[in-house]
């Protein structure tokens, strides 16, 4: 950024995005329209986002090859969900990638109990 000509400049970034529901897909749609490399993917595979990658100008990915060379990556889905996706995932994240969840942990309300966050331990873990 050029503070100094009273500009900001931002940088094109890679971001991937998992889940397309409304928080998910909302920030997925304004990061690809301020011109950034969006890809996004969700438990359906590539079929089931193309349409909306198509849509808002994005890579349609599955999870597996999502999150490689993204220097973001925003989950938006279930807390428990998490769980259940594919450890190639992770495997393929740069150790600079920053993950952002947008999640918050409801058992009562919508969430299936998930016993060690239930017994302590930080939902970031």
């Amino acid at each position: 950024m050029d503070w100094r000509a009273g500009e900001v400049r931002a940088e094109m970034m890679n971001i991937a995005v998992i889940g397309i529901g409304q928080i998910g897909g909302t920030i997925a749609q304004k990061l690809a329209h301020a011109g950034h490399n969006v890809s996004i993917a969700n438990s359906k595979g590539v079929d089931g986002v193309r349409d909306f990658a198509d849509k808002i100008g994005a890579n349609a990915c599955d999870l597996d090859t999502v999150g490689v060379g993204a220097d973001v990556l925003i989950l938006s889905v279930l807390t428990p969900a998490v769980a259940d996706l594919p450890k190639s995932l992770w495997q393929g994240l740069s150790p600079d990638c920053v993950v952002v969840d947008t999640a918050n942990y409801y058992p009562e309300f919508r969430d299936r109990p998930i016993d060690k966050i239930d017994n302590g331990m930080a939902e970031s873990v």
